[in-house]
């Protein structure tokens, strides 16, 4: 379950990384609702954001605004 969950991770945040060069450094934005219905994809989330790889822009709203790190992007190059 756990190598699933990082490999799930790594899809993302390497999704992260293609959108912020493709589009000038922009955040994705996702409704909160819709992560809510994919236990998954929450979990592998929220596992980025704690790990300094993404940053949740969107507190206090209804949308989660999910940018890569600096740091995401050097784990990306590493990789």
């Amino acid at each position: 379950m756990m190598s699933d969950n990082k490999n799930m991770a790594d899809m993302l945040l390497q999704s992260l990384y293609d959108y912020h060069f493709a589009n000038n450094g922009g955040s994705y934005t996702l409704p909160k609702a819709m992560l809510d219905a994919d236990a998954n994809s929450k979990l592998a989330i929220e596992n980025l954001i704690e790990n300094g790889y993404a940053a949740d822009n969107g507190q206090g709203s209804d949308s989660l605004v999910l940018s890569i790190t600096a740091q995401g992007i050097d784990y990306i190059k590493n990789k």
